[in-house]
């Protein structure tokens, strides 16, 4: 890894699916906003917003652009739905245009259908310019999929997917052993100027055990600024009520664990409250708060709860588990790689089990999970972990030594 140094202002380019949306939206809207807050000029081009539609959000943002057509989008669609693969890149000459101008790429995620993998990595190859790759999933190291759940198919070769072909991203044909070896083999083209950033040390260590010759570092996910600036106070325990279960899409497959979501709304005195939207338990007395765009919206919810019940093992890592714990919500997580290392670094552990996690809410004994600590504790360590401040300096430091040698020392 080159030397860091400080650098004066510089154009980073950003490239994402969403603009604001989604775990990795978030992420790149908010370090956008936090390196033009630090004098930077970072430019964002995202792919389309829900209903292959401008995001509202950022419309009065006039560096952040839509480059997604619906055309496009459902092209590769339908060719992703067939082969597994996109064929065409949305918006390609205003992505030139912009990397022709930045010192710095910065890609996010790249898939779902909006750019075409190959083509995008020789023009950044041609470019010349050094390339930052925040690896949110394990997409990069598969040849299909985001998320690899229980399958370890991709630590070999990929190509073993069966039915699992048909979850997200789905392909009819199982071509993901030839995807795999070409998404590798574009990612070695663009050698020592690619640097790959992970949020989670368990993530990092898969991508360098599976790419050994690239550079791989973590910086982990942190606050965003709404979010930060709309937490208060803590609540005590005794001014706290109900728990909550948070997921983009509460019917989406591995998110959620419906058996304890109705047997916590069955139990008497337990208040249950859904976050997110396709709503599948209406047939429970659970009080469902819909989808929650609104970050202070969101900080009160969590700082009015005395737990979060997060059964996800898919995630590598969760902004939901950061946000719950940082406004003192205690969080019971089933156990996965993802929620072991972040529930560690607050003192904490996951539940074991679905009868633990009931037993835990039934008798409001959630904080032994964290040896005792309060809400107030447990928020001032998530705050101090997951600070957006740092995340910022985290990734102005990348940038710096991803930066060739000219430049660095024009800057130090």
């Amino acid at each position: 890894m080159r030397g860091s140094a400080a650098f004066p202002s510089k154009r980073i380019l950003a490239l994402n699916i969403r603009a604001t949306q989604g775990g990795a939206g978030r992420v790149a809207y908010d370090l956008h906003q936090r390196l033009r807050g630090a004098g930077h000029q970072p430019r964002l081009l995202y792919g389309y917003g829900s209903g292959i539609a401008p995001d509202p959000q950022v419309l009065a943002e006039p560096e952040i652009e839509m480059i997604g057509s619906r055309p496009v989008v459902l092209a590769n669609f339908a060719a992703h739905l067939l082969g597994g693969r996109e064929v065409a890149t949305a918006g390609v000459a205003a992505i030139r245009d912009a990397v022709a101008e930045a010192d710095v790429i910065h890609l996010h995620a790249v898939h779902h259908w909006y750019v075409r993998w190959a083509g995008l990595v020789r023009m950044l190859r041609d470019s010349g310019k050094p390339v930052v790759i925040t690896a949110h999933d394990w997409w990069l190291l598969t040849g299909r999929c985001g998320f690899v759940r229980e399958c370890s198919g991709w630590e070999r070769r990929c190509g073993e997917c069966g039915k699992r072909r048909f979850e997200d991203l789905p392909s009819l044909l199982d071509r993901s052993a030839t995807t795999r070896r070409a998404r590798h083999e574009a990612l070695r083209m663009l050698g020592d100027r690619l640097t790959i950033v992970c949020p989670s040390r368990h993530l990092a260590q898969d991508h360098a055990r599976i790419l050994p010759e690239l550079e791989v570092v973590c910086v982990p996910n942190a606050l965003d600024r709404e979010f930060e600036a709309a937490l208060g106070p803590v609540r005590p325990t005794s001014d706290r009520r109900g728990h909550l279960f948070c997921a983009s899409d509460l019917a989406a497959p591995g998110k959620i664990d419906p058996g304890l979501v109705r047997a916590l709304a069955a139990e008497p005195g337990v208040t249950v409250g859904l976050i997110g939207r396709g709503n599948p338990f209406r047939d429970t007395a659970a009080l469902e708060h819909g989808e929650v765009r609104a970050r202070a919206a969101l900080a009160t919810l969590y700082g009015g709860a005395r737990g979060l019940l997060f059964p996800s093992r898919m995630d590598n890592a969760p902004l939901t588990i950061i946000e719950a714990l940082s406004a003192g919500c205690y969080v019971l997580a089933y156990p996965s790689s993802a929620a072991r290392e972040m529930l560690a670094q607050v003192g904490g552990r996951c539940v074991q089990s679905a009868d633990e996690a009931l037993a835990l809410v039934r008798s409001g004994r959630e904080a032994t999970l964290y040896d005792g600590i309060s809400p107030a504790e447990l928020a001032r360590r998530a705050r101090q972990i997951w600070s957006g401040a740092a995340m910022l300096d985290a990734y102005l430091g990348v940038y710096a030594r991803a930066l060739p040698p000219a430049d660095t020392q024009a800057a130090a």
